[in-house]
């Protein structure tokens, strides 16, 4: 296998700060350099901690400069771009670059940004690592985008401020769910897709459809007609997320070219021998994807019947690869007239159905709580606390774990939201400090707010202490039903208090 470049022409060499330096020392070395990312500290020629771009404040001048730094993050000068792309992602928590030694001596430093940007996709193929690197990079500011945007919606705007602020969100998702399609098609080449099999019933699945894209596929002047062909409780044991991201595939592209037609999603489930076979089917009613074009776009991603459906050509070949996955197929027929009809099949274990248990609508906190939001991003922060606003908690704020400690330790709240990747002590350690303390400031419960969710990261998060994982960009309701099933006392508090 072909080795990747070297370092030497991404090494930037900015003069070491002592130690003992102070912070004003350091502010004044990046407002010297406006390209440095990150100083780093020596002890006898060696790293001995790197302070970030922005950490440092004015307010912080005489402060030793030990009080910002972190550990750093070291590589060895004859390392290639492979090596230095996985020490990063691999890394708990996010850096601004790496420091370059040899003979663990100090030679320079490499941001992040100039590893993306002398990694090119050319060089990478389909290198999972190197998307998971771009994901990293544009995930955190596109959630926080979203979820001003939802803050915004709540808000008393005028007709055209809305419309604004719709689009906004719209595009925002759009870029998510394309960053988001790319990482799980590449996934699915390295045979590493991700599934999550539950018991669900069917019937929900396609009324997730139906309230998912009835308002979009009006907006659009497209007829949606979503139906549920089966036993109302069929049961099934799958990944229903997949399943859902399957149809959502299908609808976008058959909407896209609807022209103001309709568009039927359909799905189909009769008992079988082996469990239960599913037939799912979705008909667009445009001309422009024909059943040729969507063959070559399922076969190729890149392919598609212009250049403009590259995007549809994508979600097309995720479908595939995601039924592929879970030992299904997909074919396209051509339908009479114009248009085209993709259909796909599967079998999937019947469950027995759960108990049914009326959940209502979401009720408020169980009480007044006064809440800490720990996140070292201002926009997280911000829409967090907007949220313990709606629902009428306090709170206070935190901007990274080492924060989070010394605050929990006064002992004066009822709940902590953690975000996991921050500088100076992650979530994750945080949260382990803080199940240290003795006492009631101990066992204060700890909710996750994270966009690395999967079961092995959350996992994790649980074993550290934390009560339960709430995914970014956050969604109230699903904060809202996690502050509440992590208070279990707090009625009684409320009743106290009175």
């Amino acid at each position: 296998m072909r080795r990747m470049p070297g370092l030497s022409s991404l090494i930037e060499v900015f003069e070491p700060i002592d130690s003992n330096a102070t912070c004003g020392m350091a502010l004044d070395r990046f407002l010297d350099a406006p390209h440095c990312d990150l100083l780093v500290t020596v002890e006898a020629g060696r790293p001995a901690g790197v302070v970030v771009r922005g950490a440092v404040r004015a307010h912080d001048a005489a402060r030793p400069i030990g009080d910002l730094t972190s550990r750093p993050l070291t590589i060895e000068a004859d390392a290639d771009l492979e090596e230095a792309c996985a020490l990063v992602l691999d890394h708990a928590e996010p850096v601004a670059g790496l420091v370059v030694v040899r003979d663990q001596r100090y030679v320079g430093v490499v941001s992040v940004r100039s590893l993306l940007r002398a990694r090119k996709p050319a060089e990478s193929g389909g290198d999972r690592r190197f998307l998971d690197l771009i994901s990293h990079e544009i995930r955190s500011p596109m959630n926080g985008v979203v979820a001003v945007a939802e803050l915004l919606q709540r808000q008393p705007l005028t007709a055209d401020a809305h419309a604004f602020v719709r689009t906004i969100l719209e595009s925002s998702q759009a870029t998510l769910r394309a960053l988001n399609d790319a990482l799980d098609l590449s996934q699915a080449e390295f045979g590493q897709l991700a599934l999550q099999p539950s018991s669900v019933f069917l019937r929900d699945v396609m009324d997730g459809v139906q309230e998912c894209w009835q308002a979009r596929a009006a907006a659009d002047g497209v007829t949606l007609l979503v139906a549920y062909d089966g036993e109302p409780d069929l049961n099934a044991t799958l990944d229903a997320g997949r399943m859902r991201q399957v149809f959502d595939k299908l609808i976008e592209a058959a909407i896209a070219d609807g022209a103001g037609g309709a568009v039927e999603a359909s799905l189909r489930a009769v008992r079988a021998p082996g469990g239960l076979k599913l037939e799912g089917r979705v008909r667009g009613g445009g001309g422009g994807l024909a059943a040729l074009h969507l063959a070559e776009a399922l076969a190729t991603p890149a392919k598609g019947p212009a250049q403009d459906d590259i995007s549809a050509g994508l979600g097309l070949a995720l479908c595939q690869r995601i039924l592929s996955r879970m030992g299904g197929s997909l074919r396209v027929d051509d339908n009479v007239g114009a248009g085209a009809t993709i259909a796909f099949e599967l079998e999937a274990p019947e469950t027995v159905a759960p108990a049914a248990e009326s959940l209502g609508e979401v009720q408020g906190p169980r009480g007044a709580a006064h809440i800490l939001v720990v996140d070292d991003n201002a926009t997280n922060r911000m829409v967090a606390e907007a949220l313990c606003e709606m629902f009428d908690c306090t709170s206070e704020c935190a901007e990274d774990g080492v924060e989070a400690v010394e605050a929990a330790r006064t002992g004066r709240f009822d709940l902590i939201l953690m975000d996991i990747r921050m500088p100076r002590m992650d979530g994750v350690e945080a949260a382990r400090a803080i199940r240290a303390i003795p006492g009631p400031a101990g066992v204060v419960p700890i909710i996750a707010l994270t966009a690395n969710a999967d079961p092995e990261d959350a996992k994790t998060y649980i074993e550290s202490g934390m009560h339960s994982v709430v995914e970014k960009p956050i969604k109230p309701e699903r904060l809202l039903q996690a502050i509440n099933a992590a208070l279990p006392g707090a009625p009684d508090r409320s009743a106290a208090a009175a």
